[in-house]
């Protein structure tokens, strides 16, 4: 499929992804899209990935303890140390690296007992599903995917989807309508498929099982009810003794909901962080297993209609001046989404050929 994919896309934009700016971006195309083997060359051009600018410029900004900030502020946005450890794991990072052994190594010193990470400087009321899954994939992308502490920061999703019920970091699906945090869902099939599915702990299939239902039924990025807001209102208006059942009985006045879009899932950014897009959903679908289905088509034909005449993806979402280091230009076409597109296209093909084909 991605061959297939390929033929599609002008030489122009081959070259451009390939051009040795973005090494992990150039040999990612080249290994994984153009399905070129392995060579001592291509070899060498993976292995230089941290000496990617925005890499370059993480790294040299990291303590000597392997943290960005006071361990207080580990999940300040977007400058705190476990931002970085995410941040290095969406650049894919070069774990070899002494640096970013230095790195994980302050992560780990920073997880709980419990496998999961906190916002709130370790204490456990703070722990997240989507910080944890976060900061276990990344570290999973840079080396340490079999690592035990990697695999404890699985289970302790898996742990709490069972305590739960539903994919959420707490019992907030009493207050909003879904009953269930959608913004999680991609994160948690994101982390499934860096882990072997072989050391994947007991529960892991149900989660993945419960997080594709989700994406499935909404579409992907039909998950906002129009009657959001008028709970929320009625919701906090109230005194919180009367709010226990409300949910329900709101459910009951207001059924079937209306979904609606999320706007900010249609335009296509990266890095991202604990929310998404509808093409990374796709790519966290693609990546534990999902073929196409017409529960997607909507998403695939929506990322597909965005790329440009030289297939290319621009960048309409981005966290630059908020980063310690800006990754690519706002307005402009983006290696890193337009490889991200074309192998979500390569794992579900494209909407245009389909049609064309008659099917």
């Amino acid at each position: 499929m991605a061959a297939s994919i390929m033929t599609r896309v002008p030489q122009e934009t081959v070259e451009w992804l390939t051009d040795r700016e973005s090494p992990a971006v150039a040999a990612l195309t080249r290994m994984h899209l153009l399905g070129e083997p392995h060579s001592d060359e291509l070899g060498s051009l993976w292995a230089k990935r941290n000496e990617y600018t925005p890499v370059v410029r993480i790294l040299d900004l990291m303590h000597s303890d392997g943290s960005w900030a006071t361990p207080g502020r580990d999940y300040q946005k977007y400058g705190g140390s476990l931002w970085q450890i995410h941040l290095l794991g969406e650049l894919h990072a070069n774990g070899d690296d002494e640096r970013v052994q230095r790195a994980a190594a302050y992560a780990f010193s920073r997880q709980l007992p419990d496998g999961s990470w906190s916002c709130m400087n370790m204490r456990p009321t703070g722990s997240i599903t989507c910080l944890t899954a976060n900061v276990g994939r990344a570290l999973a992308r840079m080396g340490w995917a079999e690592d035990d502490r990697v695999i404890g920061a699985l289970a302790y999703c898996v742990n709490l989807h069972r305590q739960l019920g539903v994919v959420d970091c707490r019992e907030g699906r009493l207050y909003q309508l879904n009953g269930y945090c959608h913004m999680l869902t991609p994160k948690v099939l994101l982390f499934l498929a860096e882990v072997p599915q072989g050391l994947w702990p007991d529960g892991a299939a149900e989660l993945r099982d419960a997080c594709v239902a989700a994406l499935r039924e909404k579409e992907i990025f039909r998950s906002l009810p129009a009657e959001s807001r008028e709970f929320q209102d009625a919701l906090w208006s109230m005194p919180a003794a009367s709010r226990h059942g409300f949910r329900e009985r709101f459910l009951a006045e207001h059924e079937p909901l209306h979904y609606r879009e999320k706007p900010g899932w249609l335009r296509f950014g990266y890095p991202l962080s604990y929310n998404s897009d509808a093409l990374e959903c796709l790519l966290a679908l693609a990546g534990v297993g999902e073929t196409r289905r017409p529960e997607y088509e909507p998403a695939i034909e929506l990322v597909e209609s965005a790329g440009d005449e030289q297939m290319r993806w621009t960048l309409r979402t981005t966290f630059n001046g908020k980063m310690l280091a800006d990754v690519e230009e706002k307005g402009r076409p983006s290696r890193w989404l337009t490889w991200r597109a074309l192998s979500m296209l390569a794992a579900f093909g494209m909407v245009g050929a389909i049609r064309h084909s008659g099917s």
